[in-house]
Parts: C-alpha cells; sequence; structure tokens
C-alpha cells in the first residue's frame, strides 16, 4: 500500500469539524483511521524567564517539513487562533492540562480538531512529596480527571506522561487513563520499556519522552552528530514495537536556555541519567532545532524517519511527481502520468492561496513567491493530493 501523508488543510474551527478519536486493540484511530503518533515534545520555554521572540507561526512550518504531526505540551494552549494554525497544518496536540483546573477547558476545545488526547501530569509519580508523600494520592486524582474528563468528551482519549513503566498500583488505581504514556531515558533503548508495560497490561500506550542531547559533556562541546545518530536509533527502536505502542513524542523540539542557567544564553548543565552518549542530561541541549529555530542534525533524521512512517489515505492517490524540490529557480515541474488535466493550487502555510494553475503535463512558474514553505494541492476530479515544497 502506497502511504501518502494528507494533511487537513486550512480548516476553520467549528463544531462540524469535530473528530472522533478512539482506542482499541493497543491502536489509536482518528475518524476510524489508524493514527500513528509522530511527534515532538513542544515545550518553547513558557513562563520561564525565556523570550526567545519565536511563536507558533515560526514554529508550524518547521514542524510541517519535519513530517511531525503530533505535538505534546506541558501547558493547555488557550489561543484558540493558535490551535486553528495547527489544525490547519495538519498537527495534532497532545494536550497537557491542569488536574486542579480543567472541566472548563475540556468543555470549550473538546470539539476543536487540533485535539487528539487529553493529559495529565508529567512524571508525577516521581515525586510523592507532592502529595503528602503518599503516591496513591497522585493516582487517586488521576483517576479522577481521567474519569470526569471521559464523561464530559466522550470523544477523545486520556492520558499520562508517567516516568517509567507504570507498576500495577499506577494501573490498577487508574482504569480511567486510555493511553499511558511513558517517559523513558534508557540509553538507546526505549523499546525495552515498551515490552514491559506490554507484558502486564493490553492497555494502549505510547513513548510520551525519548532521546538525546547535542551536548556531550566528556569533551565539553556540543556534538549534534551524536545526537543525530542516538536520535535514529532511539526512534527506529520505538517504530518496531507499533505492533504495541502507538508512537513517540520525541523530546523536544527547540532548545529551552531557561533550564541550566542565565536564561538569556545557552548553558550547559543538568544531572546524570541514562543518556546516549555520556550518561549526562545537559537540559538546554536537547531541541531537534536551536533556540533561534535553526535545523540541527537531528531534525533531518525526524524528517526522514517520519516520513517514512506515516499513516495516511491512500484511496484518493494521484501519483503525480514534482521536482526540484527545494525550488531554487523559480520553475516547479509536474509529472503526470495519467495525462488527465490537474488544477494546481499553492497555499503559505497561513493559509492562503498564493497561486493557481490548471495544466497537464508542464511546469509552473512561481518565481514570485517568497522563500519558505508552501503547500502544493494537485486535484483531479475528486481526488486530492497534497505535498510539501519549499522555496529557496
Amino acid at each position: 500500500m502506497r502511504k501518502i501523508f494528507i494533511p487537513l488543510l486550512f480548516i476553520i474551527f467549528n463544531q462540524q469539524n469535530a473528530q472522533t478519536v478512539y482506542v482499541e486493540d493497543r491502536k489509536i484511530y482518528v475518524e476510524n483511521q489508524e493514527y500513528r503518533i509522530n511527534g515532538v515534545c513542544y515545550a518553547r520555554g513558557e513562563g520561564n524567564g525565556e523570550n526567545s521572540g519565536f511563536t507558533y507561526n515560526d514554529d508550524i512550518p518547521l514542524l510541517v517539513e519535519a513530517n511531525i504531526n503530533t505535538i505534546r505540551t506541558y501547558a493547555a494552549i488557550t489561543n484558540v487562533a493558535e490551535l486553528n494554525a495547527f489544525a490547519n497544518a495538519g498537527i495534532k496536540v497532545i494536550m497537557m492540562l491542569n488536574e486542579n483546573s480543567y472541566t472548563w477547558y475540556v468543555n470549550q476545545f473538546k470539539d476543536h480538531p487540533a485535539i487528539l488526547m487529553w493529559e495529565f501530569g508529567n512524571e508525577f509519580n516521581y515525586h510523592p512529596e507532592w502529595f503528602g508523600n503518599n503516591i496513591q494520592n497522585w493516582y487517586n486524582i488521576l483517576e479522577n480527571c481521567a474519569a470526569t474528563v471521559n464523561s464530559l468528551d466522550p470523544n477523545h482519549p486520556v492520558s499520562t506522561g508517567h516516568g517509567e513503566v507504570p507498576n500495577s498500583q499506577a494501573l490498577n488505581s487508574c482504569p480511567s487513563v486510555d493511553v499511558w504514556g511513558m517517559n523513558i531515558y534508557r540509553w538507546l533503548s526505549p523499546d525495552s520499556a515498551i515490552n514491559d508495560l506490554a507484558s502486564i497490561t493490553d492497555k494502549a500506550m505510547y513513548i510520551s519522552e525519548a532521546g538525546a542531547d547535542s551536548f556531550n559533556t566528556n569533551s565539553n562541546s556540543e556534538n549534534q552528530a551524536q545526537q543525530a545518530q542516538a536520535t535514529e536509533i532511539i526512534l527506529n527502536s520505538i517504530i518496531q514495537q507499533s505492533d504495541l505502542c502507538v508512537g513517540v513524542t520525541l523530546f523536544e523540539f527547540c532548545d529551552e536556555w531557561w533550564k541550566a542557567g542565565n536564561p538569556n544564553q545557552q548553558d550547559p548543565g543538568g544531572f546524570s541519567n541514562a543518556i546516549p552518549y555520556d550518561n549526562f542530561a545537559n537540559e538546554e541541549y536537547w531541541g531537534i532545532v536551536t533556540r533561534d529555530r535553526v535545523p540541527k542534525l537531528s531534525y533531518y533524521v525526524v524528517q526522514e524517519i517520519y516520513e517514512s512512517t506515516s499513516l495516511s489515505i491512500d484511496e484518493n492517490f494521484i501519483d503525480i511527481n514534482v521536482y526540484p524540490n527545494p525550488v531554487s529557480d523559480g520553475f516547479l515541474n509536474i509529472i503526470n502520468p495519467s495525462n488527465e488535466p490537474l488544477n494546481i493550487s499553492v497555499y503559505d502555510m497561513n493559509g492562503r492561496k498564493v497561486h493557481s494553475k490548471q495544466i497537464i503535463f508542464d511546469s509552473i512558474d512561481i518565481s514570485d513567491l517568497s522563500s519558505g514553505f508552501y503547500l502544493l494541492e494537485i486535484k483531479s476530479g475528486e481526488r486530492t493530493t497534497t505535498k510539501k515544497i519549499v522555496v529557496k
């Protein structure tokens, strides 16, 4: 079966765009189509003194180009325009909710097409001191939150970001959790955690954090090649367990300068952990792009692996090739084996149509377009295919 990624193009949020997401036999389905999480954690240093000046409008083209279909947040996104922008780009959100105040958010946004899952807690099981030194108190809160959200919104699953593999206490205490996320840092082998959890439960699971940073403490210098190599091994080890695990949100999108020192500069520092290749987590070097949104070598690893593992609709496939991509001379060639007329539309990342033409076999002149990312929509009768193009 030919795999084609078809983004949800330029949706304007309204009640008619609500989608049903459900879990069955360890899989996640969106509108009855199996969905694989090819994701990344998306924090942006909110509220921590960092002010890079970049916004979601800068990030979305990079996410799309990396074939990322899902982001995992650490705080709820309350800006409707931002949620709309992610939906327009075909990116879904695992939305972190505050366990003390969440019903209003679920009621307001449960029909938004950007939502994939609701999530509570990020490694809260590591902090019993937050819950009267009794971790059972957290599991009771988590179960109450999950059950409440399931009643408010039966159309989206509830997950949690658990530190390592949940034990029987966690699993038995939280039957209303639909998907168990696991933050796994086991050198190059997060797949071992997948097998560990699958041996004790038939619940759906995903890897909510895994990855490697780009600073090597042993050499006291940045080493993007090592991060890229580790990222490739880690992602492939998770993908090989796709029958048990619905995907991964790699940690993480951009470097966070606020974690280990002055938020106005990038500082080495962190803590010992099973992180390749120096057994140390350098907290400000985890991004697949820099704080200034320059892709690192690991970005291109993510791009290639996620492209090859995308699940998508293929019954309306049109066998079209376009080249060159990136476009540098202003002309994009369209190869159309069917010789049927094609309606070509080019959209910028804000959803604006910037070019259109009907062709059979031809090239289109897009020399008037500024450098950046665009979506090429190709229609032949009732069939539609989209492709990402880059203009340099």
